[in-house]
């Protein structure tokens, strides 16, 4: 059997990423994420090494290092501690002297050392698939997974009746089946049948977010018992709780105190991969995909993106003839990124290594010579470009590009906005819509191509879909016409005849319709201000709306530090320093010489004479503010509601 460890980390991410890490190394894993359960745990199964946070969310990671100790089961069980506190040197020497840990890592985690240091201490067994528990007691009387099978005998019945996509998963197989669904941010139920055997997937715009089984032996206790979560004993006890009682069972098994809540919770998620993974096995049967309605309530939902649970399906279940098939089509040919950037951004992995590699697929090289240069063992790489060409990331090109491509920006480099609130991107979203194709990718006019793409896989890795698409339906909504918006400016910039009738039609506009407020362009002499600028003056734009007036000034001072050259940004700054103190002499001049050298920065911008203009007329000065909106009339005519002010402060 392979070594059991438990992982006890309270920051869900990195538990995930941690355990993630060590499953792949063939090592049998329980988590928690509260020290009484971690404690709980290790009465119920001594485990063979323990990770350990050292400050956990119900205490310290110590109290439990202290437990392991004190039993002679576990007294010398390998300790590696994870200190996110208690960093410092003196804290690493207390802990050496009283547990002897095998090691002391700081955060942010090398997950790369903490494996090193586990396969050295803990080397690995053969992993193999768990069997099913023999004499599985009471299959049958599990009434959650009874009802789970009649509900699905009934949808796939519906779903078939109704789909709009049918076929056979021989000709279809299940990666390339989601792939499609991915591709066309399609919601609803796909319904997949083979011989007997009966599914349903369901999607929310492309993604698989829960899964339900016929099968009977897919239960959640058939789980537990697997992975040693939960002893026989406990599951006779809690089918026979769940009989009499009408509970859940996973209500029944925290109240017996046999698993935590927060076990519980991951045990659900892998009963509900389990399903999922399973289907990766199918090489016949039929799918039918019906459009429409909202998943059902689940406890969870599937946490991965479509490419990394293809990833993970083929890893699991994939032979050597079905990777041999996959691979056929690319033999010989240079791999290309794909041309659609929402399939060639997905988020596939997590290891460096793996994302080195799958970067270096850049159609530079032709398959062979991409693995034989591989940075990671030869099987993990050949599965890794199975999964990306089933998911659609890759695709093969008999000859290699004419310019040199440009390699995907490491996910490093993407700006961090995955925690950005949902005003902060509707923000963002209205100001990339009133800008330039240029201004959207932080661009000034005379960027070229190889730039463009730069910056666009710069800024579209980070507004990916993948990355949101655990938030609310309006952050995604949000985020995805950003990522559209993004991926709209490169087609337009990168292709030259494109660009050409790009500037012409911002010429026209510029002639023809005035620079109004939305329409307002600069081709020439100004380089269009940085992302964060621009996110930073949203900001203060919102704050400004919202009477918040000293955080409004605030964030126009860094937009004017990030982009001093930006006349706009200058002009907000005066409106907000007068708005915050608007009786005091000080203020109000400060915020006359900001707009003042607005003016000068940009001359021809009819609105930055408006704000002085009106700036003038809020502050008691009539003539000056006549002389300013006069002005700006010269230069935009089209304006009537600005001759509606003239005559308001004439009169």
């Amino acid at each position: 059997m392979p070594p059991y460890l438990l992982v006890v980390e309270s920051d869900p991410d990195l538990q995930q990423r941690i355990g993630d890490t060590l499953r792949e190394a063939s090592y049998e894993l329980a988590t928690e994420a509260e020290g009484k359960w971690a404690q709980r745990s290790l009465s119920v199964r001594p485990p063979d090494g323990v990770v350990l946070d050292t400050s956990l969310s119900d205490g310290s990671g110590f109290l439990v290092a202290e437990e392991l100790r004190k039993d002679p089961d576990t007294r010398k069980v390998p300790i590696f501690f994870v200190a996110s506190r208690y960093r410092g040197a003196g804290h690493q020497t207390e802990a050496r002297r009283r547990f002897a840990p095998a090691e002391y890592l700081t955060t942010p985690l090398d997950l790369n050392s903490l494996l090193a240091l586990v396969l050295e201490t803990l080397p690995p067994t053969d992993a193999s698939t768990p069997a099913p528990v023999p004499n599985y007691p009471s299959i049958v009387a599990d009434p959650a997974q009874k009802q789970e099978t009649k509900t699905v005998e009934h949808t796939a019945r519906s779903v078939a009746a109704d789909a709009e996509i049918k076929g056979s998963l021989a000709r279809h197989p299940f990666a390339r089946v989601l792939q499609r669904i991915y591709g066309q941010r399609l919601s609803g139920a796909l319904a997949l049948v083979r011989e007997g055997r009966k599914k349903i997937v369901y999607f929310d715009s492309g993604y698989p977010v829960s899964v339900r089984s016929n099968a009977l032996d897919e239960c959640l206790g058939q789980i537990l018992v697997d992975r040693k979560m939960i002893s026989p004993e406990n599951l006779d006890e809690s089918l026979r709780r769940m009989k009499q009682e009408r509970k859940h069972q996973g209500q029944v098994l925290v109240e017996m105190g046999a698993i935590s809540p927060f076990s519980l919770q991951r045990a659900l998620l892998a009963q509900m991969e389990a399903k999922f993974y399973e289907i990766f096995t199918w090489t016949k049967g039929d799918f039918a995909f019906r459009q429409g309605g909202r998943p059902p309530d689940e406890p969870v939902r599937l946490e991965k993106a479509p490419a990394a649970l293809i990833l993970e399906g083929i890893r699991r279940h994939y032979d050597q003839d079905r990777i041999r098939a996959v691979l056929a089509p690319l033999s010989g040919q240079y791999v290309m990124p794909s041309k659609d950037p929402r399939r060639r951004l997905q988020d596939i992995t997590t290891d460096p290594a793996e994302l080195e590699f799958a970067s270096s697929l850049d159609g530079s090289k032709k398959l062979e010579a991409a693995l034989a240069s591989t940075p990671i063992p030869m099987p993990k790489a050949r599965l890794l470009v199975v999964a990306m060409a089933e998911a659609g990331m890759i695709e093969p090109a008999r000859v290699a590009p004419r310019r040199e491509p440009v390699k995907p920006a490491p996910v490093e480099s993407a700006p961090s906005v995955e925690n950005k609130s949902a005003e902060e991107l509707s923000a963002l979203l209205q100001a990339m819509r009133s800008q330039t194709h240029f201004e959207a990718l932080g661009l000034g006019v005379s960027a070229t191509a190889d730039e463009v793409d730069r910056a666009y896989e710069r800024l579209a890795r980070a507004y990916h879909p993948d990355r949101f698409r655990r938030r609310p339906d309006d952050v995604r909504a949000t985020t995805t016409a950003i990522f559209d918006v993004l991926s709209e400016a490169q087609m337009a910039l990168r292709d030259p005849s494109r660009r050409r009738r790009y500037l012409s039609q911002l010429s026209r506009e510029r002639t023809n319709l005035g620079a109004t407020e939305s329409t307002r362009v600069v081709l020439v002499g100004l380089e269009a201000p940085s992302p964060a600028a621009e996110q930073v003056h949203f900001g203060g734009v919102q704050h400004l709306k919202s009477r918040r007036y000293r955080e409004a000034v605030e964030s126009f001072r860094q937009a004017v530090a990030l982009a001093p050259d930006h006349a706009s940004y200058r002009g907000a700054l005066g409106w907000a320093l007068f708005r915050q103190a608007p009786a005091d002499p000080k203020a109000v001049e400060e915020g006359l010489t900001e707009l003042r050298m607005a003016v000068e920065q940009n001359p021809r911008d009819p609105w930055l004479r408006v704000s002085l203009g009106r700036f003038h007329a809020a502050t008691g000065r009539p003539d000056e503010a006549i002389a300013e909106l006069e002005a700006a009339l010269m230069i935009n005519p089209a304006m009537p509601e600005i001759e509606e002010e003239i005559r308001r402060l004439r009169g």
